[in-house]
């Protein structure tokens, strides 16, 4: 008999399998996307991109935190 398990959206953290991972996953993506600050010769279209990519960053970085 084979048993679902469904993951509530509403968690994200529950995604993953325990904080040990996420702390992997962060710090892997920390090495990936360190904050850059921007040089006026920067393309605005390259800001918004580093932007992003640092936000999911942070993000997981705030729930770690809560």
């Amino acid at each position: 008999m084979n048993f679902v398990t469904y993951l509530s959206m509403d968690d994200p953290i529950a995604q993953f399998t325990g904080d040990t991972q996420l702390a992997k996953l962060l710090s892997e993506l920390e090495d990936s996307f360190p904050p850059v600050t921007p040089q006026p010769k920067d393309d605005l279209s390259l800001i918004m991109y580093r932007s992003g990519q640092r936000s999911v960053v942070e993000y997981i970085k705030t729930l770690l935190e809560n």
